[in-house]
């Protein structure tokens, strides 16, 4: 059973938001099997009936209504907020509105029900800034302004929640997160590496990438829920090889069934002006933040994490791709994969979870007893 912070019992009721997500899903199944009540936020019917059957209790409600996180909340004493858009080629309001306004609604939520402790997801995109992150740890701080949205978003909701009074709020930053049951990014990933006969790399895949397999990311939430002192403290994540962009994104591609990476024969300079006009037409296409994520090296230090919480990673690269490979193939393969494609948040997403935050009456009610 697993020990708890604050000689809090083993069984304490947990909240988790995005629990129908890669991330919050990992997280929801890891704590359900070491015998914790898990209070799991989710938007869809459909979703409920999942997290029902694995075990936890859902609720449906959005990030919007800092009402419906409350409900959800009421009786847990630690959260874990994995809820987020992920997309960088989601509209800035979407990714406003959820990273940052939602981050926000959590906090409050979680502070008037009386949780004690929030672990944060946060992404290691928020000091992607177009430059070498080689070596880098938590105090490193982006020279150059950050690419997108997205990062800056994920910037304002990380600094929102360390800042946060009345809770004991920690965050954790992940790279790329990768593994068997993606079907947020991965799906993407499929459609573009078999459209373009490959994924690009940029470069000459001779540098290092920085990546984590979605169970030691759930690993790394475990032991930040279980840790001593942790208000305001923030953490790298990453698996444990230092694998070039050509090693690792070979090996992706092989598990996922996808033609080899192809390297980049344009100047990275090039790359970068060519991917900054297709963000601002929002033409398909990579963009600077895909350009930036597979060409400049990143290697972050994980010394912290390893000291302060106990963590390595568990799940080696070759033991998650076979998983990864075997998943894949259950699914039918990437050109199934890629037909479940699902368009980035808009601005008409958010108007919709606005609309059903101020009418409850065109809300269904929560799943579960």
């Amino acid at each position: 059973m697993v020990a708890r912070p604050c000689a809090t019992p083993a069984g304490v009721k947990i909240l988790v938001t995005g629990a129908s997500g890669f991330v919050g899903g990992a997280v929801v199944a890891r704590l359900v099997a070491a015998g914790d009540e898990v209070h799991a936020l989710v938007r869809r019917e459909e979703d409920a009936r999942r997290i029902e059957e694995a075990g936890a209790r859902p609720f449906l409600g959005g990030l919007g209504d800092p009402n419906e996180i409350a409900a959800a909340a009421r009786g847990c004493k630690l959260a874990v907020h994995a809820a987020a858009v992920a997309s960088h080629r989601a509209s800035p309001h979407a990714l406003r509105w959820t990273n940052v306004a939602g981050t926000e609604n959590l906090l409050r939520a979680a502070r008037h029900v009386g949780v004690a402790r929030v672990v944060c997801v946060s992404c290691a995109d928020v000091t992607l800034g177009g430059e070498d992150r080689h070596g880098w740890n938590e105090d490193r701080v982006a020279q150059r302004p950050l690419l997108d949205e997205h990062a800056r978003s994920r910037r304002l909701a990380e600094d929102l929640a360390l800042s946060s009074a009345g809770l004991e709020v920690c965050a954790l930053r992940p790279p790329f997160v990768w593994g068997a049951g993606d079907t947020g990014t991965l799906p993407h990933l499929c459609a573009e590496g078999l459209a373009t006969r490959g994924l690009a790399l940029f470069g000459d895949g001779r540098n290092v990438v920085a990546s984590l397999h979605v169970e030691n990311l759930a690993d790394a939430v475990l032991a930040a829920l279980e840790a001593g002192d942790v208000a305001g403290r923030v953490w790298h994540v990453a698996d444990a090889e230092f694998l070039d962009a050509s090693e690792f994104f070979g090996m992706f591609s092989r598990a996922c069934g996808l033609p080899p990476p192809r390297p980049g024969r344009a100047p990275l300079a090039l790359s970068f002006a060519a991917a900054r006009v297709r963000a601002a037409l929002g033409a398909q296409g990579p963009w600077p933040t895909d350009v930036a994520r597979r060409a400049l090296p990143c290697q972050l230090d994980v010394s912290r994490a390893t000291r302060d919480l106990g963590w390595s990673a568990r799940v080696s690269v070759d033991e998650g791709m076979r998983a990864l490979a075997a998943w894949v193939e259950a699914q039918g393969g990437p050109a199934a994969l890629a037909a479940r494609v699902r368009p980035p948040a808009d601005d008409a997403s958010v108007a919709a979870q606005i609309h059903a935050a101020q009418i409850p009456a065109a809300r269904p009610p929560a799943a579960g007893p």
